[in-house]
């Protein structure tokens, strides 16, 4: 263990290096604060006619260049917005552009001249049309269902249907439909009466 006199050798060194650290410190910004004024007011202070016709001279200069210096780098800014932008349009021409629109397609006239097609259009007449749906088919206008929408359409006319034959069924229907009658429901306890 150190003794107090250690202790108080430390501390005493410690508190030393502590003073003598802040000090520096001041020192410096003192000498850095002192150099600012004396030198900034030298320099202007004792400043030759040359000196100050350079200082104005630059100035003037700059103030006669800066709209040119403005208009090259908005000459830059827009050439390479043009370029970025003629670049876009390319892509978009790869791309490919539409020549016929979508509802030139579905009343059946092309863009063309010739009569435009969606693709997998069979013309269907009358005589081809085997049920209701096929004719709802025609005359909505659109060229050809595919396979799953008709489907799903049949479903669901399928659905409607029963659910209105069972909206239509009254409640005597139903349970002469589903064979009960007030003797079998009580006949099963009876029987468990036996």
């Amino acid at each position: 263990m150190a003794t107090p006199q250690a202790q108080a050798d430390l501390s005493d060194h410690a508190a030393e290096a502590l003073q003598d650290f802040f000090g520096q410190l001041y020192v410096f910004f003192e000498t850095i604060w002192t150099r600012f004024w004396r030198n900034g007011y030298a320099s202007i202070a004792q400043m030759s006619g040359k000196r100050w016709t350079k200082v104005i001279g630059s100035v003037v200069f700059y103030l006669i260049v800066r709209p040119y210096i403005e208009k090259l780098f908005k000459w830059m800014h827009d050439r390479d917005r043009r370029k970025e932008k003629e670049k876009k349009e390319k892509e978009r021409a790869e791309f490919g552009k539409v020549k016929v629109s979508p509802n030139s397609l579905r009343s059946g006239g092309g863009g063309g001249g010739d009569k435009g097609k969606v693709l997998g259009e069979v013309e269907n007449t009358d005589d081809e049309l085997e049920d209701e749906e096929d004719v709802m088919a025609a005359a909505s206008g659109v060229p050809e269902w595919n396979k799953m929408a008709r489907k799903r359409q049949k479903n669901y006319i399928k659905n409607v249907k029963k659910d209105q034959r069972a909206q239509d069924l009254s409640r005597d229907q139903i349970m002469e439909l589903l064979d009960w009658s007030e003797d079998e429901e009580h006949a099963p306890q009876e029987k468990k009466d036996l």
